[in-house]
């Protein structure tokens, strides 16, 4: 069975979005849908319960912090094959768990990600994302990283000890690096579609030069286990300040 476990908070629009693209998947394996919640005011659990005829299993458990939502998400889940998805990503095609699926079990794959396009129409939007996912793959040979969209096998995951949740920033990437040590890395070469909504937001350029500083940071210091700069989570009621 795969397990897909999407951390979530106020996103009932666009996890329907996400859910829906996840109905159409062409899979062989039983596919389960775990939604970490982190106690939101709209309708976000109103729309996910809407979902339980379309999977054999659709499941809400109380969320906290994304990193927190996903290991609550993991510990519920039955499959042996853990996806974690953020709640504002599209599955752009029907075969996109398969392909998963497929590398994981061709290739002895422990831990993965995949690469990113923005869902915009704005060539800068294209330039950044694309950047990411140049050095996506150029860090595969020193330091793998992985974010928005990280698969792994459930042994990888307990042993690693799932995302740490004594970090403020790049819990995603640390747990890349972490389960990386119980098995083999690997780029699945297929592509999750994602809002460009931080972008919007916060700005590109300062979002870049945030992430910019956060991936030095992490280099030079290690994990980021203290706010470093201003930055606002997924969750817009939990900002971090220095």
């Amino acid at each position: 069975m795969i397990s897909v476990i999407i951390p979530a908070k106020n996103e009932e629009k666009l996890i329907k979005l996400l859910l829906d693209s996840l109905k159409i998947q062409d899979c062989a394996k039983e596919v389960e849908i775990i939604v970490a919640d982190a106690h939101s005011t709209d309708r976000t659990r109103e729309v996910v319960q809407k979902y339980r005829t379309a999977f054999k299993n659709v499941l809400i458990v109380d969320g906290g912090m994304p990193w927190t939502g996903r290991n609550l998400g993991a510990k519920a889940a039955s499959g042996d094959l853990l996806v974690f998805i953020d709640a504002d990503l599209i599955l752009p095609e029907r075969y996109f768990l398969t392909k998963i699926n497929n590398a994981f079990r061709e290739h002895n794959i422990s831990i993965a990600t995949v690469y990113l396009k923005p869902i915009s129409n704005k060539l800068i939007d294209h330039i950044l994302v694309g950047s990411y996912n140049v050095i996506l793959y150029l860090a595969q040979f020193v330091r793998p990283l992985g974010a928005m969209c990280i698969m792994a096998t459930r042994e990888a995951f307990e042993k690693s000890g799932g995302y740490p949740e004594d970090v403020v920033m790049s819990e995603d990437h640390d747990f890349v690096l972490y389960a990386r040590q119980y098995g083999k890395y690997g780029i699945v070469p297929i592509s999750a579609r994602i809002s460009v909504r931080r972008f919007e937001k916060e700005g590109r350029w300062g979002l870049v030069s945030k992430y910019i500083y956060a991936t030095y940071y992490r280099v030079v210091y290690g994990p980021i286990r203290k706010p470093i700069f201003e930055y606002e989570f997924e969750y817009d009621d939990i900002i971090k300040k220095t």
